[in-house]
């Protein structure tokens, strides 16, 4: 059973695709009645649109090995908590996502972190997909390159742990040089746009 419904978990997505795709060509371009492209048609055409391209190497300098320093304010006016850790990111599945993992460590107490950058060529917008054990939540977001070419810009929603709270934000992820990688969170606060959280990645030699 476990296994059968790890099956349905990895193909319920390209399922709902290919539905997608075949409901659009049934509708837009063929006869009534009859379909303008198969299933296997469908498939190939997916497995080309899914080829990386040019956005993609917009992300390399996030690949490689990493130690970061991540710093939490609950309060401007307070001193930041503070933690240390290592972030491993490779490309994975063709060069379509770069993958990261993430270890570090908090009060003695060791946490893993996982995540997806990759680029989404439908929606032309760059997407990153996050897992936290310190929270125990995931966050999916959609971002953009900015016209300086030097930063990832994200948009955030989420939902606090703590409060239940639905919170917006934006997640800038800096390229300060081929060495240094700056990610800073910010939240809106009652009305205010605060800094909440600074990582510093730096390559390890």
């Amino acid at each position: 059973m476990g296994t059968t419904w790890r099956v349905i978990g990895w193909t319920a997505p390209a399922v709902l695709v290919l539905a997608l795709v075949a409901g659009r060509t049934w509708a837009e371009d063929a006869p009534p009645g009859k379909p303008c492209m198969s299933a296997a048609e469908a498939i190939r055409a997916l497995a080309e649109a899914g080829q990386p391209g040019p956005e993609h190497k917009k992300l390399q300098p996030l690949v490689g090995n990493w130690k970061f320093t991540l710093r939490m304010w609950t309060d401007p006016a307070q001193s930041p908590a503070e933690m240390k850790g290592a972030v491993e990111r490779k490309w994975v599945m063709g060069n379509r996502f770069v993958q990261e993992s993430m270890k570090c460590e908090f009060d003695g107490k060791p946490f893993e972190g996982v995540g997806f950058w990759g680029y989404d060529a439908g929606r032309k917008k760059f997407t990153s997909v996050r897992a936290c054990e310190l929270c125990g939540t995931t966050q999916s977001v959609l971002g953009d390159w900015d016209a300086g070419g030097s930063k990832f810009v994200c948009s955030t929603e989420a939902c606090c742990p703590l409060s239940g709270e639905v919170v917006k934000g934006r997640d800038e992820i800096v390229i300060e040089s081929s060495d240094k990688i700056v990610m800073n969170v910010y939240k809106s606060i009652d009305g205010q746009d605060l800094k909440m959280m600074e990582i510093v990645c730096t390559r390890s030699k």
